[in-house]
């Protein structure tokens, strides 16, 4: 598996638990993420750098007793939105500069022929001349043109991937015609999912950062970029000074956007191991996206983070877009700031439908995800 997201980071998204089920099912499974370089010295996240270079020191890591390896690959350069670091040929060439090379580790660990590749990152592009495998699916899971750091290099080579692959599979309705774009040879509809007996399993303690903070809370978890709506989260907690809220996630650049309040408590990221701890202990899970800003990108994303809040009985505050539209789910949809506010109010006054929350989560459990997928690739 080549992956854009390296195999700890606290922000588990869709390929992460497909390589757990993958595992359950069976497979001896390779995780490599997008490379390092020297330049990354240059970014926000340092922890998070630290961790990826961790993986890349020491040779990989085998877990999931030892039916995964995981490993970062480190180049003297790597595909940027930089001066000389946009162009195809590094898009499709960066392995050539990577120590040790990155397609020995690999061949070393067993995975220099796989029955089946899978990426989910125009920057794995390379994999297609330096692995031999029965199958390639690629898989995507956002319309890379709503972020404003893609380059027409990084979408030429999402198009090279897309065309060579044996299958290609989307996570949102809203991205199919995004995908047919690529011109693939085949393509199906697989959305995101929830590890739900993760989430549901009542046996979790209180996190001690809550013996400090009052009740009702407000919690949003996952990753803060371009799309999330730092206005709107700014407008609600001056709003509701009554409901703490409770941000489990982001940089200490994202976090210098909000203003600060006595309400507002920023955790920072947490392992995914905990995140059924401070969700089962909230009483409403937000998902405030920027749909004004960036509609070509949250339309078409597919939440898991909506899962992740059902199954933990969870009810859910989210901005409309047409995606969780389609999805018809118990979720409150809010076109504006006050209509944000109002749900919130609603969602932590009254009774939740536990129950109605946990059966729509379950029946998107990975393992029916992982299912398909497997059955999709092997029929082609």
């Amino acid at each position: 598996m080549a992956c854009a997201n390296y195999w700890t980071t606290p922000f588990q998204v869709g390929s992460h638990h497909l390589a757990r089920g993958f595992v359950n099912a069976g497979w001896t499974v390779g995780f490599v993420s997008d490379p390092i370089s020297p330049l990354h010295l240059l970014g926000h996240v340092r922890k998070e750098l630290a961790s990826r270079f961790r993986l890349y020191r020491q040779g990989g890591v085998w877990d999931l007793d030892k039916k995964l390896w995981a490993y970062v690959p480190a180049a003297l350069a790597t595909p940027r939105n930089e001066p000389l670091l946009r162009s195809l040929a590094l898009e499709r060439g960066w392995a050539h500069l990577t120590w040790p090379s990155v397609g020995g580790v690999v061949r070393n660990h067993g995975f220099g022929e796989v029955d089946l590749l899978y990426c989910d990152s125009p920057k794995h592009l390379s994999w297609l001349s330096q692995i031999a495998r029965a199958r390639t699916v690629f898989r995507v899971a956002d319309n890379t043109s709503g972020f404003g750091r893609t380059t027409p290099a990084a979408r030429a080579a999402e198009h090279e991937l897309a065309a060579a692959a044996d299958l290609v599979v989307y996570s949102a309705e809203t991205l199919k015609e995004y995908v047919e774009g690529l011109k693939p040879r085949r393509m199906a509809h697989l959305p995101n999912g929830v590890n739900f007996s993760h989430f549901a399993r009542p046996d979790v303690p209180v996190p001690s950062e809550y013996a400090s903070i009052r009740r009702p809370i407000a919690v949003y978890a996952g990753y803060m970029d371009a799309w999330f709506d730092y206005a709107l989260l700014n407008h609600v907690v001056a709003a509701l000074p009554d409901v703490s809220f409770v941000l489990i996630g982001g940089t200490p650049h994202a976090h210098a956007r909000f203003a600060p309040a006595a309400n507002l408590h920023l955790l920072g990221p947490r392992p995914f191991s905990r995140l059924p701890e401070y969700l089962r202990s909230a009483d409403v899970g937000l998902i405030p996206f920027d749909v004004q800003n960036h509609p070509t990108l949250v339309h078409s994303i597919h939440p898991l983070k909506l899962y992740e809040y059902l199954a933990a009985g969870l009810p859910v505050v989210a901005t409309r877009w047409r995606e969780l539209e389609r999805l018809q789910s118990p979720a409150m949809l809010c076109e504006s700031a006050e209509q944000f506010v109002t749900a919130i109010e609603s969602c932590v006054t009254r009774e939740p439908q536990r129950e109605l929350y946990r059966a729509y989560a379950e029946q998107a459990d990975w393992k029916h995800r992982v299912s398909r997928l497997l059955q999709l690739a092997q029929s082609g």
